[in-house]
């Protein structure tokens, strides 16, 4: 696991913001119940947990259960491999191709940060457990 410097975070934040933005527009313009309108809520949703979690302090997962942090994880692991997926279509030095390449930088980064707040969420309950008598 890679410790993202703070820096990096911040940096990282700009395309998660641009997907969210794009994502509630988008969202706007399909039917309820169809499958676009819940694969882009559920992706929605996780991009602005991750927002969270890369606006704060990563060991406060007071926001967040186990299940919906895992929930983010398997969201955000999906979103990658389709941006991987659409990569490969633009030629490296394009506009597109940036994009794509920054758009996976903030998206790595955010997994990792998911998967760090979890971490530190399932070692505090282990911790709890430990503690009963």
């Amino acid at each position: 696991m890679h410790n993202h410097t703070t820096d990096e975070v911040k940096e990282s934040l700009r395309p998660i913001t641009s997907l969210i933005n794009k994502s509630e527009k988008a969202l706007q313009k399909l039917k309820p119940g169809t499958w676009q309108h819940t694969m882009l809520r559920d992706n929605l949703k996780a991009l602005q947990c991750a927002s969270v979690l890369m606006s704060k302090d990563t060991g406060n997962t007071d926001n967040f259960t186990r299940d919906e942090l895992l929930e983010v994880l398997r969201v955000l692991t999906s979103i990658i491999e389709r941006v991987e997926k659409s990569q490969v279509k633009f030629l490296p030095g394009t506009s597109q191709h940036a994009l794509q390449r920054n758009r996976l930088k903030a998206l790595r980064i955010a997994a990792s940060l998911v998967t760090k707040s979890f971490r530190v969420l399932r070692d505090e309950q282990i911790g709890k457990k430990r503690e009963r008598p």
